[in-house]
């Protein structure tokens, strides 16, 4: 019995290890980013807005033949500016972004991903309002440095709804903004 049960796990093993070495090129890719938004704007109605600022982040994916996929998780900080026909206020915010990406990682010195960010939850430091909506990013990057990635990104961000402390709606008009963000990057295929 015993020398059966044996058996049997070197078998598995043997199976898997067969199956793994056709597979040689899958790999996990784990990915650290940081960048800085150089250029947020957007508007909602005749309110503006104009802000810049640091973010940090992870990907976690899988990554075939250069093909790329996965989940992506952003966190940034920022002084926002709302310019209003009455007055100019600044506010510290944060953002959490969740979401999902794909690319290409090219041979040739180049990456190119998009990426929809379906959670995306603005808070406000001073009131703790919060402003929840989604992201598009388009990105490249060039790789020609050894395991890093220097990364432009142009991002598309929508907020839709807002909750400020029990009172939760919908925003009317929502909130369009549009950013370029430059950053590093070190993807990591196990």
């Amino acid at each position: 019995m015993k020398l059966y049960k044996n058996l049997r796990g070197l078998i598995l093993v043997a199976g898997l290890a067969l199956g793994l070495s056709n597979t040689a090129s899958a790999s996990l890719l784990l990915e650290p980013h940081l960048g800085y938004n150089i250029s947020g704007t957007g508007d909602q109605g005749s309110t503006e807005y104009d802000y810049n600022g640091a973010q940090y982040g992870l990907r976690v994916g899988y990554q075939n033949l250069g093909v790329m996929v996965g989940f992506d998780y952003t966190k940034s900080s920022a002084e926002l500016e709302t310019k209003t026909a009455a007055a100019t206020t600044k506010d510290d915010v944060s953002r959490n972004e969740f979401g999902i990406f794909a690319g290409y990682n090219a041979p040739i010195l180049l990456r190119a991903w998009a990426a929809y960010y379906f959670s995306n939850t603005m808070e406000f430091d001073r009131t703790g309002t919060e402003y929840k909506g989604n992201t598009k990013e388009l990105g490249v990057g060039f790789t020609g440095l050894p395991f890093l990635s220097l990364n432009l990104m142009y991002r598309i961000v929508n907020f839709d709804e807002f909750k400020t402390g029990a009172v939760e709606g919908n925003l009317n008009p929502d909130i369009d903004t549009k950013e370029i963000v430059l950053g590093v990057s070190l993807p990591f295929t196990l």
